[in-house]
């Protein structure tokens, strides 16, 4: 039967009113409750539901389904009128639902209500793509869906599936601005907890240092430190925690915060990563890990007691003969296994001596034809150097593997430390 002039006026009118109504809605869980209220009204109906389709899942779910006190229902693509319409993509006008062999009559026992007429329809993207389901149940005369019914439900989810991709798309811009303004407050966090001010100790002149970190992502697992345990002795510390992102954060933050709390004149280095490790592996159900090199300078003699647990051999430059790697104590990285021993070693430092520390950013960095800067590039640049100041060497080391990396992208942060010797 042709619709008649005053109908269609009332359709328009509707339709509009249906595009004010959800053009003033952008997120989702805001959105789905306006178009199954304003698909019953204009459909004449008395009830309507609302599945959108999770292709991740093949399934489709609704948190909106009117006369429902359930928060949410999902089910696969398939099954019932609403599943075959999703998988067909084709739309269903059932005169008597209960002559459908797809109709699961359960939904009315459980509700007291009496389906009859159905009209399910996909809701597509201009591509084709499925973005959910509407259907209609019963119309409010008592009849059947007409053809003309049809015609204003299509429409009614042209307009609908255009303010579903709207609303995910806003949603989805939202959550990544969140989530960048939360990587940068927990860089911030990051970094200030690393000490930055140089001079450290403008009134010491008996040794230099200086430490700089590029983050390979926003934040990442390197960290440095160093600090008086007294008058005459500096600990410096340099740490490479697995993985990357906020859990590496977090578990530096710990394991800076355990190594500080253990070190005293009365331990050894070895004593302080014993405690450490064994702190840290209680706490660890994550199964992350730390490399560390723990050092302690006696600031009088030049003596340097120290112990590795699985970190790169820091380099000894000396003023009379080639860069090399400082002898490892052969720990493990922290937070693997309780009760592991550590042991602790000694050199010791002559006027102008210094200790270069890295992480392995450094030798691992890669350039564009996945080459790595390696320790041999690391020593040339480090017998270059020699006489240059401890913020000269950080800054031209980092210089030199960003020139190195050139526009090769890199995954792992890059810190140096050095600690020098100076009487």
């Amino acid at each position: 039967m042709p619709s008649t002039p005053s109908r269609e006026v009332r359709n328009l009118n509707a339709l509009l009113e249906v595009s004010r109504a959800l053009g003033a809605e952008m997120q989702l869980d805001s959105l789905l409750p306006v178009i199954i209220q304003k698909t019953t009204e204009v459909m004449d109906a008395e009830r309507s539901s609302l599945f959108i389709y999770d292709s991740d899942t093949d399934e489709l779910w609704s948190k909106v389904a009117e006369g429902l006190n359930e928060k949410e229902i999902r089910f696969p693509s398939g099954i019932g009128i609403a599943g075959d319409v999703a998988k067909s993509l084709k739309t269903a006008n059932i005169p008597d639902a209960y002559d459908d062999d797809r109709f699961n009559p359960e939904f009315d026992k459980q509700t007291n209500f009496r389906t009859k007429s159905v009209l399910c329809m996909p809701m597509k993207t201009r591509k084709g793509e499925l973005i959910g389901v509407i259907q209609v149940l019963n119309k409010t005369d008592g009849g059947v869906f007409l053809e003309q019914d049809e015609v204003l439900l299509e429409a009614l989810c042209t307009q609908a599936g255009v303010a579903i991709v709207r609303a995910r798309l806003t949603e989805a811009f939202l959550e990544k601005q969140r989530i960048e303004e939360s990587l940068k407050l927990a860089a911030d966090i990051q970094m200030g907890m690393l000490p930055s001010t140089f001079p450290a100790f403008p009134e010491r002149k008996d040794f230099d240092l200086y430490a700089d970190i590029i983050p390979a992502k926003e934040v990442g697992g390197d960290f440095y430190d160093f600090f008086l345990i007294d008058k005459k002795h500096l600990c410096f510390v340099i740490g490479d925690v697995s993985g990357k992102g906020i859990p590496a954060a977090l578990f530096m933050a710990l394991t800076k915060t355990h190594i500080k709390a253990s070190s005293s004149r009365r331990r050894t280095p070895g004593d302080v990563l014993f405690r450490a490790n064994n702190d840290l592996c209680h706490e660890n159900e994550s199964g992350m890990f730390c490399t560390l090199f723990y050092g302690i300078l006696n600031t009088e003699t030049g003596e340097v007691t120290y112990a590795n647990a699985g970190h790169n051999p820091p380099y000894l430059v000396r003023t009379e003969s080639d860069a090399s790697q400082i002898e490892t104590t052969g720990g493990i990285a922290l937070g693997v296994m309780e009760e592991m021993p550590f042991e602790t070693s000694t050199i010791t430092l002559s006027k102008g001596d210094s200790i270069y520390l890295y992480t392995d950013g450094v030798n691992e960095a890669m350039n564009e034809k996945d080459e790595e800067y390696s320790y041999e590039r690391l020593e040339t640049f480090l017998n270059d150097c020699v006489e240059a100041s401890v913020s000269e060497t950080v800054e031209a080391s980092l210089n030199s593997v960003k020139v190195f990396a050139g526009n090769a992208p890199q995954s792992d942060d890059i810190t140096v430390l050095i600690i020098k010797y100076v009487s």
